[in-house]
Parts: structure tokens; C-alpha cells; sequence
């Protein structure tokens, strides 16, 4: 298997935060099946040999555990917007939380999947085509900058544990802050805050940073143990500690 990050173009940047691309060559008995907790950005994806999945596809942002199983052979090739950066692509990114939902459905039956270079053996020239596709869909902004703002200062910020603390640091009132996510976010400011409290627990548990779980759940602002495990197991579907032991044993 093999992937990479790229930086996006200059013009791209603002909603843009990296392009990627994956390809493998698996055995057919030999599937790979990934699980992660993603970051809440939406993708612009174009593949080929991934199953039942659209060729051409918006992935909407992921509030739950996103989990995919690779066969045979295939390539993916993705624009990551920003988190914040949804609206400025979609008209309604709530509508796609949580979805893979076809491009040609979001887009009056345009783009045709050919247009977009799914199968296109060069990556460069793949990746223009996406882009020649989005810059004339675009229309970011002043909210989606005040959007990828608040976005940015909550993954930097995580002392942010309330909607009213985010809204505050924002200059926002949470009524405010809550249209702002469901136009230009695609997912509540709750579940953002969720998402970043499980994303750090889950490098902690990866780094065995924390001397017991008792000890990870007050650090994250959880009320004790039996919350932060609840919650865990409802977005990662094991428990905290099956999850440590799964990691570890690798």
C-alpha cells in the first residue's frame, strides 16, 4: 500500500487544507479495513477499485468512526477542505453528515466521473482536474473564514471544552455559533468538541500517556470514568481499553 499528503495549490488554500492520495495492491484473500476518527472536514474523493463506493463522491464530515475495507487493487485520490471550509463548496453540508453521497447527485447530474480524471495515471494531472472542477463552484466567504477560525482554535485550543466557552472565544453568541457549524461546518459545535476530546484520548491511550482511565477522563473535562467510557464506546464501538490493548498488540 502506499499514500501521501501534498500541499494544496496557492489559489486553493484558503478552503483547501491537503490533497492526498492512496493506491493499493492487496491479495484477495488479504483485505485491508481501516478505522479511524477523522478530522470534521469534508472530501472531495474520485477512485477506482473500492467496491460499492461512488467513483466520484463528497464524503460529508464523520461524526461517528469511519471504517472502509480495501480489496484487490485500487486508487483514491481526495481534496480535504477545511474544516469550517464545507459551505463554501455545499449548499447544505449537513445534509451529507455522516454520507458518501455521489457528486453528480449535489451537482444537477455534472460532473460525468470522466471529467474528473478517476482514472487518470498521474496524479499531478489528476489532481488539476478536481481542482479546474471546484474553483468555479466555490464561493467562500467572510463566514467561512470566521468558520475555519473557531474550527482552528478549538483543535488548538484544548481548554475548549463547552459550546459556550467556543462561542465566547469567537465573539459569537451560541445560538450564532450553532447556524455558523450548521452552514459552513456540516456537524454541531458539540460533536466537534466531542471529536477532539476522543482524538486525544485516543494518542494518549496509543502513548500510554495517562497512569489509568479514571486519570484520562478528568484531563478531558468528563465527569468521571463511566462517561468518558460511554462516550467512547458509543464513536469507537470497543471500549477504552480494548482499544489501548488493540493498539499495543500491533
Amino acid at each position: 500500500m502506499q499514500s501521501r499528503w501534498l500541499a494544496p495549490p496557492s489559489d486553493l488554500a484558503h478552503v483547501v487544507e491537503a490533497l492526498w492520495f492512496g493506491r493499493w495492491d492487496l491479495p484477495a484473500d488479504e483485505p485491508h479495513r481501516m478505522r479511524l476518527l477523522g478530522d470534521p472536514c469534508v472530501h472531495v474523493v474520485v477512485s477506482w477499485g473500492e467496491g460499492d463506493l461512488p467513483p466520484a463522491r463528497i464524503v460529508g464530515v464523520w461524526t461517528r468512526t469511519w471504517t472502509n475495507t480495501l480489496r484487490l487493487r485500487g486508487t483514491a485520490r481526495g481534496f480535504k477542505l477545511r474544516a469550517g471550509a464545507a459551505g463554501a463548496l455545499l449548499a447544505a453540508p449537513s445534509a451529507v453528515r455522516d454520507r458518501v453521497v455521489p457528486i453528480a447527485a449535489l451537482f444537477e447530474g455534472e460532473p460525468r466521473v470522466d471529467d474528473l480524471g478517476w482514472a487518470e495515471a498521474d496524479d499531478a494531472l489528476a489532481f488539476e482536474r478536481i481542482a479546474a472542477w471546484m474553483r468555479p463552484r466555490l464561493r467562500a466567504s467572510p463566514d467561512t473564514e470566521l468558520a475555519v477560525r473557531a474550527c482552528e482554535r478549538l483543535r488548538s485550543d484544548g481548554g475548549l471544552l463547552r459550546v459556550d466557552a467556543l462561542a465566547a472565544a469567537v465573539g459569537l453568541t451560541e445560538r450564532g455559533l450553532q447556524r455558523l457549524f450548521r452552514l459552513h461546518v456540516g456537524a454541531p459545535p458539540k460533536a466537534l468538541i466531542r471529536r477532539h476530546r476522543l482524538q486525544e484520548a485516543a494518542t494518549r491511550l496509543e502513548r500510554r500517556d495517562s497512569t489509568s482511565l479514571a486519570e484520562l477522563a478528568q484531563s478531558l473535562g468528563y465527569a468521571d470514568q463511566a462517561h468518558f467510557a460511554r462516550d467512547w464506546k458509543d464513536a469507537v464501538s470497543v471500549s477504552p481499553r480494548a482499544f489501548a490493548d488493540e493498539v499495543h498488540a500491533r
